[in-house]
């Protein structure tokens, strides 16, 4: 649990400037062109001005989709600053108007437009100083923005209309202190590569290019927040109004769920961010429309599922946009435009086809029936996809651990060859160098023949390997220069005799049968001769010898 809260605080420390400044934004744009959320929205004022604003971004991304050119720190700085006065300026100006008197509404309209379309540049700033961070830091930045943000809403709402505009002016104007610390910050962010394989980072890492995932993804984001759209203007296509009791319980509702889904995250949950999520959007979505037909004509009920359903898809289009952000190839605002027009253009359509179309039909049932299937797709669409992503990923997986283990196999091959190859070129060494050493105590013998008996070969005699002895058949100067060793070595009787053989050039093999022994016993000797003596080769032995007495 100490690590857990340090490992907070560290993420807390580094993006703190980020954090405060997307809500600072989101928040502006709630309280200017949302009402404060005292309904569920406020119909054609919001969502027809932010269908507008994706419209826009729409064309921006066919326009931009040949180029692949990624725009600079200063130039996206500078966008932030225009961007934030003109935003500013839109929101001063909405709150000396009423939206309501038919003679300002165009103008009014205009200016929602005006303010979302900035408002909503300001957040894709945010999300781009994000880049290269991990999942769990980008799970911990959207869902806290959101209950911060969620939370400023609920009490900002209880204050006159005024002094909640002129407010969010001063939360958008806040944000541009926000930009040195967080330039200041930026290049800090270390991906912390996930211990299991089946967290949304993984599948964006390795599907960035799989136009079946991009499909999936766009689908089932696109069918939620179509029902989201749906649901916001139930049944008639007209903003639902909380209650005082509503309203409350929808900010909690939606900070309880934001927490739990970061808690999940933090704790490692490997699918919170894949299947957890939409399991939790659909069923949201499943339990508001149970909700309106629970409680008739008290629609702002179900409502309060509706906007925490509203809350958990843009958390979860920040967090695609900062995933996509990380290993895309494109500029992060390619991205973020199109998380946008995903997400809150499909909504807006949604919302304004209910809007226009509601008072033609006026059959409940068959929105119910809609709503009912688009869930119902979304869920088929997104969790079959992303098991299939998972199916793929897993066998990947297993295909580079065999890759792996078959590489592994073949250099231990290699390296037993190499090996063996020394080995017999160490024995060749050893045998050249006892050829020589041979000669050498030969040539010495002939320089010695005055006052020492000719030393004879050592060589055993049938009599000698009957007994185990090889004292009867070594010369005595040979033999003298073992029993020495040996008595110097305090080597055992048995000890002397392997030695005496082993230097005359025996294998271990050839030791066992001139002395009866096993070639397991002949080798437990000359390890404990080595031992003994404190060398480690035949070689150190015979070198040892040569120069006994010398």
């Amino acid at each position: 649990m100490g690590a857990l809260f340090a490992g907070l605080v560290s993420r807390l420390k580094t993006f703190w400037p980020m954090l405060a400044g997307i809500v600072c934004a989101r928040t502006a744009l709630i309280v200017a062109c949302y009402g404060s959320y005292t309904a569920t929205d406020d119909g054609v004022f919001t969502d027809g001005a932010m269908l507008i604003v994706c419209v826009i971004f729409a064309a921006a991304l066919l326009a931009l989709t040949p180029s692949r050119r990624v725009l600079s720190n200063t130039a996206v700085q500078w966008a932030l600053v225009g961007s934030t006065l003109v935003a500013a300026a839109a929101s001063g100006a909405l709150s000396f108007m009423d939206n309501t008197d038919p003679a300002l509404a165009g103008i009014a309209f205009a200016l929602s437009v005006i303010s979302t379309l900035a408002l909503s540049l300001c957040m894709f700033y945010w999300l781009r100083c994000l880049r290269g961070t991990d999942e769990v830091t980008a799970a911990l930045f959207v869902f806290g923005a959101f209950i911060v943000s969620v939370a400023l809403v609920y009490f900002i709402a209880f204050l006159p209309l005024r002094a909640q505009n002129i407010l969010g002016c001063v939360l958008i104007l806040a944000q541009l202190t926000l930009v040195g610390p967080a330039a200041l910050r930026d290049g800090l962010a270390t991906e912390r590569a996930h211990r299991r394989a089946r967290t949304f980072f993984t599948f964006a890492r390795s599907h960035i290019q799989d136009a079946r995932f991009l499909v999936a993804c766009t689908v089932g984001m696109g069918l939620l927040s179509f029902v989201d759209g749906f649901m916001r203007g139930y049944p008639d296509g007209l903003p639902i109004a909380f209650t005082p009791p509503t309203r409350f319980a929808y900010a909690l509702a939606a900070i309880v769920t934001c927490t739990l889904l970061a808690i999940f995250v933090v704790r490692r949950r490997e699918r919170v961010m894949t299947v957890g999520i939409f399991v939790t959007m659909q069923a949201l979505a499943a339990g508001a429309l149970v909700l309106f037909g629970a409680f008739p004509f008290q629609w702002e009920i179900g409502a309060v599922l509706v906007n925490t359903l509203n809350i958990v898809i843009c958390a979860y289009c920040w967090y695609v946009i900062i995933a996509f952000t990380n290993f895309g190839s494109r500029d992060p605002y390619f991205y973020a435009m199109g998380g946008w027009v995903v997400c809150f253009g499909v909504r807006s359509v949604a919302r304004m086809v209910l809007h226009f179309a509601y008072p033609l039909t006026g059959n409940d049932l068959l929105i119910n029936s809609v709503l009912g299937v688009l869930i119902l797709l979304s869920a088929q669409v997104v969790l079959v996809q992303f098991l299939l992503a998972e199916h793929r990923e897993e066998t990947v997986l297993a295909e580079e651990r065999e890759a792996a283990s078959d590489e592994a196999l073949a250099e231990a091959q290699q390296r037993e060859i190499r090996a063996q190859e020394e080995l017999r070129q160490a024995e060749a060494d050893v045998a050249r160098a006892e050829a020589a050493l041979a000669v050498a105590q030969a040539q010495r013998c002939i320089r010695c023949t005055e006052g020492h008996a000719a030393e004879r070969p050592l060589i055993l005699s049938e009599a000698s390997r009957a007994t185990g002895s090889v004292e009867s058949v070594m010369g005595d100067s040979v033999r003298g220069r073992v029993r020495a060793m040996g008595e110097q070595f305090l080597l055992s009787d048995r000890e002397v005799d392997v030695l005496a053989l082993y230097a005359m050039g025996y294998t271990q093999k050839k030791v066992a049968e001139e002395l009866f022994i096993t070639p397991a016993t002949a080798h437990t000797h000359i390890k404990r001769i080595y031992a003994k003596c404190g060398m480690h080769s035949r070689q150190e032995i015979l070198e040892y010898l040569a120069s006994w007495g010398s």
